[in-house]
């Protein structure tokens, strides 16, 4: 994810951080530390509020950490492959690999979250009722309710929250449609959201709570936002993967030496609408792409082979003839690049653009065009 750091790898999975969680580290210390914890604990210093404010929300990263390491270890068990976890504004997401997702699948990793934060509900409450340290009985206090709270949150039935996701899955196993499940899913998801909005709003007119409804209105905002798009990708997903790497494949390709200077590049394809260029010699291969490549200084042109500001094929992730649009998609966005090459053993077939994919896509939707090109009378 973009502007994500990773900050550790545990059990093959890179977890990284989000530079919003930052907002919510700064936001959340100063508000426990100010208004919970003297509110519920009064009689310590300001000093011991900070450092129980810090703690509280170094723990409760470490609980969403662990909500979305029960989802990613839930997929691993099913084989489905995890690449990361990252942690932003508001919580985490893990990365995981939907391609042919069965519903039982989905609907175990979507528990799996909610059950664990239950998990820990559950310790969090026996350390808080048995422990005899007032420090951390503050703690606990907090991150007891918290837990419970994540987890009653996700279980509800609206995409794309947990209990969103399981619910899909359940429709999915009964209409044997991805779309029409996700868009019965979102529709609860959207319902949940504005509902949200709606107690943010009448906290804020209400005067009961400034903070706390500028809070809801942000997150029935973000959730209804996000099951939108969440709808969008299943459609495009599903356009897409009707559709081979082999109907997009590109054969020709405008291929230069190299060795020549990028000064004479320039002039020779001055004219030229191609943004991607093959660059291909005895002893390399790579792609040149004007659009995604840093600018070259004017007194560096004539020092500079376009080899020198090419990707070699062998950093870029390859397709094969059988893959479907959408693993070319998700490749485009992982290598932020508009052209792949197509392999078969080891011999360059040709390649897939990010524009064909795109007019194609486009025409899916628009004319109802799937895989195989149609003969138009």
């Amino acid at each position: 994810m973009r502007g994500a750091m990773k900050i550790f790898r545990i059990f093959g999975i890179d977890v990284q951080l989000h530079f919003s969680w930052w907002l919510v580290f700064a936001f959340l210390s100063w508000s426990l530390s100010t208004s919970f914890f003297p509110h519920y604990f009064p009689g310590y210093e300001t000093k011991d509020y900070w450092l129980m404010g810090v703690v509280s929300v170094i723990l409760l990263f470490v609980s969403v950490l662990l909500h979305e390491l029960s989802h990613s270890l839930v997929a691993k068990i099913r084989k489905i492959k995890v690449d990361s976890i990252t942690l932003f504004f508001f919580g985490g997401v893990a990365s995981i690999d939907d391609e042919d997702m069965k519903a039982s699948s989905e609907f175990l990793m979507s528990l799996a979250g909610p059950l664990f934060s239950l998990l820990l509900f559950g310790i969090f409450y026996l350390i808080y009722a048995l422990n005899g340290n007032s420090f951390w009985t503050a703690i606990t206090y907090y991150l007891y309710q918290i837990n419970l709270i994540l987890a009653l949150f996700n279980l509800v039935p609206g995409y794309p929250l947990d209990g969103g996701r399981a619910f899909r899955a359940i429709l999915y196993n009964y209409y044997k449609d991805i779309k029409k499940a996700t868009k019965v899913a979102v529709l609860g998801g959207r319902f949940f959201a504005i509902f949200l909005m709606l107690i943010g709003l009448i906290n804020l007119f209400s005067g009961s709570g400034f903070g706390g409804g500028l809070w809801f209105v942000f997150l029935g905002g973000f959730l209804y936002f996000i099951a939108g798009v969440s709808y969008e990708q299943v459609v495009m997903k599903d356009a897409l993967s009707q559709i081979t790497v082999k109907d997009l494949l590109q054969k020709e390709y405008i291929t230069i030496n190299p060795s020549m200077r990028f000064s004479e590049f320039l002039r020779k394809y001055l004219d030229s609408e191609e943004d991607v260029f093959l660059v291909k010699g005895a002893s390399f291969t790579g792609i040149l792409d004007l659009k995604n490549s840093s600018p070259v200084p004017a007194k560096m042109h004539k020092i500079l082979a376009v080899k020198q500001l090419a990707i070699p094929l062998s950093d870029l992730g390859s397709l094969q003839c059988t893959d479907s649009a959408y693993a070319a998609y998700r490749k485009f966005s992982e290598h932020n690049i508009d052209l792949l090459p197509v392999m078969e053993n080891s011999r360059l077939l040709g390649f897939v653009t990010r524009k064909k994919v795109m007019h194609r896509l486009i025409w899916s939707l628009k004319y109802g065009l799937s895989g195989k090109k149609k003969k138009i009378l």
